[in-house]
């Protein structure tokens, strides 16, 4: 967290609204981007990241001084996500954005792939599916995944490698059967 985002935490967590309404700005879209690729539906996603944020604004007050307030956001955002799913509601996996300035194959096969990522990672459990979102599309440190996600380290560090695994494992069986599905003439 840079010196300015401490700065503004301290802030809010004494009521400043101004800074927390600061620190709303600075997030706001990378963690409504998370609860969309996690919901795939983006007013869905949109309600969660506002349940978020007034979860993170009435809980702020309460916290210790020494919160690392990114990695607490996202913990926030994946509890509420998980409670949602719990609720029965179905949860997905966004397919995960193109760039928009390759021509229009190489989109295809972005597109192609990005589903087929989806579709592998909504197969996973959801502890394995955020871990991954978290680590490797939000860009978080392996100490900022492990305090979103409420774990040590270490546990973050074994539950990326078995989501992993499990990912390739899933990945690989639905390229399979892809295959051979277009080998068949699409029947399976």
């Amino acid at each position: 967290m840079s010196v300015d985002d401490q700065g503004l935490v301290e802030r809010a967590r004494a009521g400043d609204q101004v800074a927390f309404a600061r620190l709303f700005e600075h997030y706001h879209t990378p963690v409504l981007n998370y609860l969309h690729r996690m919901v795939n539906d983006r007013a869905l996603a949109e309600d969660l990241t506002q349940d978020t944020f007034i979860k993170a604004y009435n809980a702020l007050p309460r916290t210790k001084p020494d919160l690392a307030f990114k990695a607490w956001l996202y913990r926030i955002a994946t509890n509420t996500a998980i409670s949602h799913l719990r609720r029965g509601k179905i949860v997905k996996f966004l397919p995960f954005l193109t760039d928009r300035e390759h021509p229009d194959e190489l989109i295809e096969r972005s597109v192609t792939r990005q589903t087929d990522i989806a579709e592998a990672l909504a197969k996973l459990p959801k502890h394995y599916a955020a871990a991954l979102l978290l680590r490797h599309y939000q860009g978080l440190s392996l100490a900022e995944t492990a305090a979103a996600l409420d774990v040590t380290e270490n546990a973050a560090k074994l539950r990326l490698f078995r989501a992993r695994k499990a990912f390739a494992r899933v990945y690989q069986s639905d390229a399979e059967m892809e295959s051979m599905s277009a080998d068949a003439g699409g029947e399976v």
